[in-house]
């Protein structure tokens, strides 16, 4: 059975590795972890919640698709392969016993009231980001990139970033690292001036 906390606490602990290596962690990323991290801990005591399931899994596939774009431009390809295979092991483990309660993923062997076994999502993430070799990714919510959605290709080209349209409503945005900083520093600057702007507006009605 998959055990979501193992795969989080493996997550947090890359995390805690790239910060030491001075890498720059956006925001969204660490609340994802945050949020998979909760979710992980539900499922652990509801472990028949399909949906609970799905959704800790996606939100962990996600920091992990993240980090290991840092870990991979922070020590190279062979660094991020051994930090996946680390995250795939944690995920795949027993859940430890703790306090006479399963800390990670739902015990093998568990049934659901009704008689089935409890859910699961299918198969683990390969990482494999289709970027070319070198070159800084980043996955973005579409919604996050809303308020410049009509001049969003002029910003990329601006920027020399391309950007590859995912499944899951997510931009994969590719270029050189401190131009993929630039481009999120200005998305950040834009929506804060947009916000000073709209507290001016109500102050004045």
């Amino acid at each position: 059975m998959s055990n979501y906390l193992g795969m989080a606490k493996a997550l947090d602990e890359l995390m805690l590795e790239l910060i030491k290596k001075d890498a720059e962690i956006p925001g969204n990323v660490t609340g994802d972890l945050r949020s998979g991290r909760s979710l992980a801990g539900i499922f652990s005591r509801q472990p028949c919640e399909g949906d609970t399931a799905i959704k800790t899994m996606s939100i962990l596939e996600n920091v992990e698709m993240n980090l290991l774009s840092l870990a991979e431009t922070v020590g190279e390809r062979d660094y991020a392969e051994k930090w996946q295979q680390k995250i795939n092991d944690a995920l795949m483990s027993d859940g430890a016993i703790a306090g006479g309660a399963i800390a990670g993923g739902a015990s093998a062997g568990a049934t659901c009231t009704d008689g089935n076994t409890p859910s699961q999502p299918a198969s683990a993430w390969k990482y494999n980001s289709g970027v070319p070799r070198g070159e800084y990714w980043i996955r973005v919510k579409e919604s996050e990139l809303e308020p410049v959605s009509h001049e969003l290709d002029g910003l990329l080209e601006s920027f020399g970033l391309k950007a590859l349209p995912q499944d899951d409503d997510y931009l994969l945005l590719y270029g050189k690292k401190e131009n993929v900083s630039a481009f999120l520093k200005d998305i950040r600057d834009r929506e804060r001036q947009r916000q000073q702007q709209r507290l001016m507006s109500l102050d004045e009605l």
